[in-house]
């Protein structure tokens, strides 16, 4: 059974919290995980352990506070750091995919998910992945769409 988790969105400049009629908006799915675990880490380094809160860590909130103690379970957004500097050709399309699959290895014991990462012209690299629960046979599809040349992700949508 999945718990209920804050609804988050790309809005085109970094993610977003969705407030309706001056309230937090919840949601029961994993969307929020695969947009967490690959855009929401820390874009400049993976997390050790070993940085100092005074110089400003740049990482995601919950690694120093409650993923603290296990490693294993902190967001580092292998994929968003690897957007930003691969070259958009073959093989950084199958290192895309590698990092993707990294970011969100941590799923695989709530479902099972394949991961297929293409180009959309020079600029565009569109990440699909198909998912299904392992408690429902029903398969679903996350489009994630980086534009390149903004370095942003500019569409989220279900399939």
């Amino acid at each position: 059974m999945l718990t209920k988790d804050l609804l988050l969105y790309e809005s085109g400049s970094g993610g977003q919290i969705a407030i309706l009629n001056n309230d937090l908006v919840l949601n029961e799915v994993l969307y929020n995980q695969f947009y967490l675990a690959l855009f929401g880490g820390n874009y400049e380094a993976s997390t050790t352990g070993n940085e100092q809160n005074a110089n400003g860590r740049k990482d995601y909130w919950a690694n120093s506070l409650i993923f603290a103690d296990n490693p294993v379970k902190q967001f580092n957004s292998q994929t968003e750091r690897l957007l930003d500097s691969v070259v958009l050709n073959s093989s950084g399309r199958l290192e895309i995919e590698r990092a993707v699959n990294e970011d969100l290895a941590y799923l695989k014991t709530l479902m099972n998910f394949t991961v297929n990462v293409s180009f959309d012209g020079s600029k565009k690299v569109v990440i699909l992945v198909q998912f299904s629960e392992k408690t429902q046979q029903e398969e679903k599809s996350l489009q994630l769409v980086f534009d390149n040349a903004k370095k942003e992700l500019i569409i989220e949508r279900v399939i």
